[in-house]
């Protein structure tokens, strides 16, 4: 699992409340958008570089450098817990999945930015886990608070795409998968295990055995650089057993793998092959963000890479979507800060249409019939009583010509 962020000087913390908010009506809605600033870390402290990044008071805004300001909906200084994060990013996410929506959180950022931390963090730890134990604890907490009458089944998929391959990290030699697409439009990863869980402790050893099958490096920016992109999707049934009523939704939780600069990373041979693709599938991620973002253009490149194949629906789809740009403070790592800020800056004006993937009952299909018929009735009617009305004008009309 991943380590926290290293301790050091940092810029002062600012935190707003949760952003979002519940809306199940099938409405547009802009990417959410939550800036992370870690603290320096041993290399940034040893070779004494200047903190540049300084957050905003009211925590949605931070300014880089002299003068580069940044908007975003929120933003979690230095000194921001990882309950901080789950509270302004997640939570909302995880509310909406609940109701049916599909969710998706990606955290971006160079390597060794936190992302992993972010993700993962020390899942047995209840102050230092990350998002994705949180939101798992979230999720059974709703089936327990659940009445008698709704049934639950979950299952959970973890991927990883590695040298633009995809890989299934639970059974790891299934390698080489192929992204489809469903006569619904829906995208899915064909002969991708999925297993059935049915508690915390099932997902948690999940977890561990996919990140304990996940490509790791070592470079000079991080000790432990994931070299893949990891995507763990949770996809929940609901039956209602008193009306017959389904939800099914899927959750995507997405750990890009960093971008990197090879002359900083010292990446070489097969390291840095990785991270050619690496930087590869992330700069067709950004030139999908960048073509959703002006709203002009005629073809997205979805399918420039696995990866944004994935994301398809996560970002400009049926989607509730969370993005968490992780930035490093230091004036080593200015460059690196201010491209992540600017994706996250474009991202933020991507809108995507979510709504509710229900069934309705048979019961509830009746209810809609039978008003249908109603309706139809009442039309029925108010079409008789205007041709009544037109054949009296008619009439009228008719015997005031005669006279």
């Amino acid at each position: 699992m991943a380590n926290p962020p290293e301790a050091g000087a940092s810029p002062q913390v600012a935190t707003r409340k949760s952003y979002g908010g519940k809306d199940n009506e099938d409405t547009e809605r802009t990417i959410s958008v939550l800036c992370r600033i870690r603290p320096l870390n041993s290399k940034e402290i040893r070779e004494q570089s200047d903190v540049i990044v300084k957050v905003d008071p009211n925590g949605l805004a931070v300014d880089v450098g002299d003068g580069q300001h940044f908007d975003f909906d929120a933003v979690v200084g230095s000194d921001g817990s990882q309950e901080d994060v789950y509270n302004q990013a997640a939570k909302s996410v995880v509310e909406d999945f609940l109701e049916g929506f599909n969710g998706t959180i990606f955290a971006y950022g160079q390597t060794g930015s936190g992302k992993t931390y972010t993700m993962e963090g020390v899942i047995d730890d209840p102050e230092k886990r990350g998002l994705l134990p949180r939101m798992v604890c979230a999720i059974f907490d709703f089936m327990e608070r659940s009445g008698e009458h709704m049934q639950f089944m979950i299952q959970v998929q973890c991927l990883e795409i590695y040298n633009e391959k995809i890989r299934d990290l639970l059974s790891p030699d299934k390698d080489n998968l192929k992204v489809r697409e469903d006569k619904a439009g829906g995208i899915y990863v064909e002969g991708a295990s999925s297993h059935y869980i049915t508690t915390e402790l099932e997902v948690q050893q999940l977890l561990e055995l996919g990140a304990s099958s996940r490509a790791t490096a070592e470079t000079f920016m991080n000790q432990a650089s994931s070299r893949s992109h990891s995507i763990f999707v949770i996809s929940l049934e609901q039956t209602n057993t008193t009306d017959g009523s389904r939800k099914k939704s899927k959750l995507f939780m997405v750990d890009l793998a960093g971008s990197e600069m090879v002359r900083k990373t010292g990446a070489e041979g097969a390291t840095l092959k990785e991270a050619q693709h690496i930087n590869k599938s992330l700069s067709a991620l950004s030139n999908v963000i960048f073509s959703l973002s002006e709203g002009k253009a005629s073809h997205i490149p979805y399918r420039d890479s696995k990866l944004t194949r994935i994301l398809q629906e996560a970002i400009g789809g049926n989607c509730r979507t969370a993005l968490i740009i992780n930035c490093s403070p230091a004036k080593i790592n200015e460059p690196e800060t201010v491209s992540t800020m600017r994706f996250g800056k474009s991202a933020k004006r991507i809108k995507n249409r979510a709504h509710i993937n229900k069934e309705q009952s048979p019961a509830e299909l009746k209810l809609l019939l039978e008003d249908m018929r109603r309706k139809n009735k009442e039309l029925h009617s108010i079409i008789a009583a205007k041709d009544f009305e037109i054949d009296t004008l008619k009439s009228v009309g008719g015997g005031g010509g005669g006279g």
